[in-house]
């Protein structure tokens, strides 16, 4: 017969996908689906359509799409006035931005926004934050001292005011001072303002910043200095110390067990090793840096005696036949040595091989001397035992 028998082979997908942007229309009981069956599916919160939304069971046993959902973008939010804003990735559902401001600047509001699910669509959680300057309060006053400054209410990032003391007084510390930003957060002056002192002298009182109105001031002055003036002073009426702050002045006159330093010129050295007397009417004696004549065989010296002082600057000089091994010029240190090291004078044939092979032949000797005196004096070197040769060869043949 004729006739032929078809075949249908029925096969069945298991559940349907379980995808990350889209979810089933309708609730699904059955776990097995025949070749052909067709599932909608719809964009989640987030994503909108690109696309037919289905899923089709094959022939295969397996179920095929195609993406047909896409992340939904967030507007653009725009510039940030003195200051940044850092994408880290796009403006699409999910992602996020950074803001950050300028030197100078602080940033008031939220220094991260993302792309997030608000009403029907997506958009920022958080809006531009804002950049402001950084405002220090008004820079503090010091005693004694003062600052040159306006009156103003606040001062801005980057302004400085410089300090100076009243007469008779020494400042500690650094005369200008700036308003920075700490933190990132706060402005601050920096570093703290300077404060100011009677030199070589001490507050015996408690220490003020500031002293008001009939506040007093107990000074003293440090050991080898007398005080001249009143050691007590008061704050006037009319913000004027009274009687005026004392000096401290150094004593000509030492007491018992004082100890003195003291330093030597260049080109001395002190007698005690540890530069202090142990008395204060002792003299003081500065022994004259020498160093000793350097010792440089089959050699002279430019200036030839038994003792050299510190600086004192000699050359070198060798004898014929000999090479300069080191420096020409040496000079006395403080130290009592001779800088660079004494050099030394070897035989010339010597000092051509020092730093190259022992190689005899002529050619091969010029190629190893570094220049054209070093190879005039190898010629007469080599000269010299040639005639002595050729003096004897004629001598015999006299005979």
């Amino acid at each position: 017969s004729n006739n032929k028998l078809a075949l249908w082979i029925v096969y069945y997908c298991g559940p349907p996908p379980d995808l990350q942007f889209a979810y089933p229309n309708s609730k699904l009981n059955n776990k097995d689906f025949k070749t052909g069956t067709t599932l909608k599916y719809t964009c989640l919160p987030g994503y909108s359509r690109i696309s037919s939304s289905s899923v089709t069971c094959n022939d295969r046993g397996s179920w095929d799409y195609r993406v047909f959902c896409a992340k939904k973008q967030c507007r653009n939010l725009g510039d940030l006035l003195n200051g940044k804003v850092e994408v880290k990735t796009d403006f699409l559902f999910g992602s996020s931005v950074e803001f950050s401001c300028s030197e100078g600047y602080i940033l008031v509001g939220s220094a991260t926004s993302h792309c997030e699910i608000q009403d029907k669509g997506v958009d920022w959680s958080d809006p531009l934050p804002q950049c402001i300057i950084v405002k220090c309060e008004p820079p503090p006053t010091i005693s004694n001292g003062r600052h040159n400054g306006g009156d103003e209410d606040f001062y801005t990032y980057g302004s400085s005011v410089t300090y100076s003391c009243d007469p008779d007084f020494s400042m500690l510390g650094k005369a200008s001072i700036s308003c920075r930003v700490e933190n990132k957060t706060v402005g601050v002056w920096s570093p703290s303002p300077p404060s100011c002192k009677i030199p070589n002298g001490n507050i015996l009182s408690e220490f003020r910043s500031i002293y008001h109105y009939e506040d007093s001031v107990l000074f003293s002055c440090k050991k080898g200095y007398i005080l001249n003036g009143s050691n007590l002073i008061h704050c006037g009426a009319d913000d004027e110390w009274h009687p005026s702050p004392p000096t401290c002045e150094l004593s000509e006159y030492f007491t018992s067990e004082d100890h003195i330093s003291y330093t030597c010129d260049g080109g001395y050295n002190p007698v005690s090793p540890d530069g202090t007397s142990k008395q204060c009417a002792q003299k003081y004696v500065s022994l004259t840096v020498t160093c000793l004549k350097p010792e440089v065989e089959n050699g002279k010296l430019s200036v030839d005696k038994e003792k050299y002082v510190a600086s004192e600057n000699v050359t070198v000089q060798c004898n014929p036949g000999f090479s300069l091994v080191g420096p020409q010029s040496i000079t006395c240190s403080e130290n009592t040595t001779w800088h660079p090291t004494v050099p030394t004078c070897h035989w010339y044939e010597w000092v051509i091989f020092m730093d190259c092979e022992q190689v005899l032949t002529g050619r091969k000797l010029m190629q190893c001397l570094l220049s054209l005196e070093d190879v005039k004096m190898a010629l007469e070197v080599y000269k010299l035992p040639l005639e002595i040769e050729g003096l004897d060869v004629e001598k015999i043949e006299k005979e």
